[in-house]
């Protein structure tokens, strides 16, 4: 069923096996001909990225493949989310696919996923559990929050990050980090880490006029770098990370006057190549 991908490739890939597997006369040349294609080999084509599909052919191929009308209405939102060319357009296609598992029965625990990337301030909740005056008070959380959010959203960020296991409870009740990673595919991935980026930049732009100077740290550098000087400076970035990880968990930061942190590095082009 196409309720249980988030990329359309992929999919026809599978139905292509299984179609394979389960009907004796099925080849891509049977399926063009069942589809309208005058191209034999144009289903292989798009299932490995060498072709798009137009809406015209959406409807082919959901004949040729046999969907019934809600199958149908889903392929065609899982080709518009895999052929969007803008953040917005993917968004806007995700949600609606989810809407469309969710009417399937299926799909939640994935659009909890993409939802905790989503907001800035989730992953922001999860980090305060480790404060040495933490409250389990979305109010209080609230208040703490910079820039700060609603109660309503708090709560949604706790039974979200509870959801996909990020938080749990212990033995005495109370809320702690677990060590669960995220695991949507990597289309939704990286969309749902694209906004969380996104919306981090806006929120350190917000702080240039927001927070005192010795509250924060912000500086740049632009220089000129070689194909090989890339490579190595993102290893040097990787590096730091790693240094950085191992520094804030030595236990220190239970100190009184701890906070919440985020640090952004970014690394991009100025210039684009002359070919």
């Amino acid at each position: 069923m196409p309720e249980a991908f988030d990329d359309y490739r992929g999919y026809l890939r599978a139905m292509i096996a299984y179609l394979k597997a389960t009907k004796r006369q099925f080849s891509y040349r049977y399926f063009s001909r069942v589809a309208g294609f005058r191209s034999p080999n144009f289903l292989q084509l798009v299932a490995e990225g060498k072709r798009n599909l137009s809406n015209a052919s959406i409807a082919k191929f959901a004949h040729g493949l046999g969907l019934d009308a809600r199958e149908q209405e889903t392929f065609e939102t899982l080709v518009m989310l895999g052929q969007a060319t803008t953040d917005a357009e993917r968004n806007r296609y995700y949600l609606r696919l989810q809407k469309q598992k969710k009417s399937a029965g299926t799909g939640r625990i994935e659009e909890a996923q993409y939802a905790v990337y989503s907001e800035w301030f989730v992953l922001a909740v999860r980090e305060m559990l480790t404060l040495p005056d933490f409250r389990e008070d979305p109010a209080w959380i609230a208040r703490r929050l910079r820039p700060q959010v609603s109660v309503a959203d708090v709560r949604r960020a706790l039974d979200l990050l509870q959801e996909v296991g990020l938080v749990v409870r212990d033995a005495k009740g109370r809320l702690r980090s677990s060590q669960t990673k995220l695991s949507t595919g990597p289309k939704v991935r990286s969309l749902a880490v694209r906004n969380f980026h996104r919306a981090m930049l806006q929120e350190a732009a917000q702080t240039l006029d927001a927070v005192a100077t010795n509250k924060r740290d912000i500086s740049a550098l632009t220089f000129v770098l070689s194909g090989r000087q890339y490579d190595l400076v993102c290893a040097r970035v990787e590096q730091f990370r790693r240094d950085l990880l191992d520094l804030v968990d030595d236990g220190e930061g239970e100190g009184e006057d701890a906070e919440v942190y985020h640090l952004g590095l970014q690394l991009f082009p100025l210039t684009r190549s002359g070919d």
